[in-house]
């Protein structure tokens, strides 16, 4: 193939430069041997021109990562969210496809003209899908044992929203399937029931999968309400969340505030490996309402590349909370919560009952003073009787996401949650297990199956027997 006679492009950096070098290496390797002139007629393009592709996403933060493909070249963007391609100007236009994990792929033909500085900016969309969260039963029936302890009947109430944060309310029995429970000997956590002391980890069934009684319990009115973000920056993000997805929800939770609402930010990690800038806890104050939440927007980006160390979740949690209650900004009497996102569990609270006992601590203290917590867990790591206690125990919530894709949708509808605005459906189950399992004091782990429109997903819950 004859040497390209037309390449013109604005090189700012040394990077810039490796990366097109890299595109012209490549296209002379898929061009082959062919022989020829430059024309059309000799096998190849009779102009190459620099394509530059500017990715985002819907909050104009640069993409990383995202693969540019044309024809049979590709390219991938930068920190910047910027890649470069060489195309044929002489056809006008190129047609350009770019991918990228947890987001949708997008398809757009961009304008290209010969010797020109050609450039297309992009916005890619974040992929959603449906998910859901368990709170305690706010009937007031408390969940029963049989005489033989063989049998419990609990109730849940489950909170279901579709991939644009909008909560689903036409689901009928046949939707939700209760699984049946069986230890996995493989992991160190609690799967089907924790005992009162040392945990008897032990299989139950459904007498039938499918409730015994369901209904829909409608949202009340919008209760203002004061929130904070506590972020997980802990070293296992890299892996459950490598694109962000948790901090793109968190903005559009910001988004989402009433006008009475107010919002604070904060993160946590620890040990020699964390990366934010005042390990265990940074904070990000002060606490700013509707108009001016917008502002974090930066503080999250900067999130981004911070990501390092282990899991101080119940000291970390227990400061920012004392630091709450005593922010003399906040109007009196406005409700008050934590939002607490994690991938996986406390790495600093000791062995299991220690752990326990460190727990049950940060429960006494959220409820003295009077500040409900809202876990939302990210992957099979995390330690759902732990996040369920904390939110179960404090009149809040334990959402899940199985993937990123489920972050959005979750964050977008937490503060209608925390508002009291969003409908539940409370739904009643009776489980079996071996004669006197279920004793007072035990836990109970669990996992609804949801399926609605073109979706179907699980929500863990946890039910504590009196």
């Amino acid at each position: 193939m004859s040497t390209p006679n037309r390449v013109r492009a604005s090189l700012g950096s040394l990077s810039t430069l490796i990366a097109l070098l890299a595109v012209c290496l490549a296209l002379v390797a898929c061009s082959g041997g062919s022989g020829g002139g430059g024309g059309s007629g000799g096998g190849g393009p009779g102009t190459l021109d620099v394509l530059k592709v500017t990715v985002t996403d819907a909050f104009g933060t640069p993409v990383a990562g995202a693969m540019v493909r044309e024809a049979t070249n590709s390219s991938t963007t930068d920190d910047r969210g910027i890649a470069l391609l060489l195309v044929d100007g002489s056809k006008g236009s190129a047609q350009l496809n770019v991918s990228r994990e947890t987001f949708m792929d997008k398809s757009v033909a961009a304008p290209v003209a010969a010797g020109q500085a050609n450039e297309i900016a992009l916005t890619l969309d974040r992929a959603t899908s449906a998910a859901g969260g368990a709170l305690t039963s706010r009937s007031g029936v408390l969940p029963t044992v049989d005489g033989t302890a063989r049998q419990l009947t609990f109730e849940i109430e489950l909170v279901i929203v579709d991939g644009g944060s909008q909560a689903i309310d036409s689901l009928k029995l046949a939707d939700f399937t209760l699984r049946a429970c069986t230890p996995d000997a493989a992991n160190n956590r609690v799967d089907c029931l924790r005992g009162a002391g040392a945990d008897a980890d032990v299989a139950y069934v459904p007498l039938q999968a499918t409730p015994e009684a369901m209904a829909l319990i409608p949202g009340g009115p919008a209760m203002p309400y004061a929130a904070t973000l506590l972020m997980d920056q802990s070293g296992s993000i890299l892996q459950s969340d490598p694109t962000g997805a948790r901090l793109f929800s968190a903005k559009a939770f910001l988004g989402g505030l009433g006008a009475d609402d107010q919002a604070l930010v904060a993160a946590f990690a620890s040990g020699p490996s964390a990366l934010i800038p005042t390990p265990p806890l940074a904070v990000y104050g002060p606490f700013r309402n509707k108009v001016n939440a917008p502002s974090y927007f930066p503080t999250l980006d900067s999130l981004a590349p911070l990501v390092g160390g282990e899991t101080p979740l119940y000291d970390s949690a227990d400061a920012l909370r004392q630091q709450v209650i005593s922010d003399g900004s906040l109007p009196a009497g406005l409700a008050k919560a934590l939002v607490i996102f994690t991938d996986g569990a406390d790495t600093y609270c000791g062995g299991t009952e220690t752990c326990r006992t460190r727990r049950a601590q940060s429960i006494l203290s959220a409820n003295t003073d009077g500040v409900r917590l809202f876990t939302i867990g990210l992957s099979s790591g995390v330690d759902i009787v732990a996040l369920g206690e904390l939110a179960n125990q404090t009149g809040g919530a334990l959402l899940y996401a199985d993937s990123p894709e489920q972050l959005l949708p979750l964050y977008g509808s937490a503060g209608k949650l925390l508002s009291l605005s969003l409908p539940t459906y409370r739904l009643r189950w009776t489980v079996q297990a071996g004669s006197g399992v279920f004793q007072p004091g035990s836990t109970l782990v669990g996992r609804v199956q949801v399926t609605t429109t073109g979706s179907t997903f699980d929500v863990p819950f946890i039910v504590g027997i009196p």
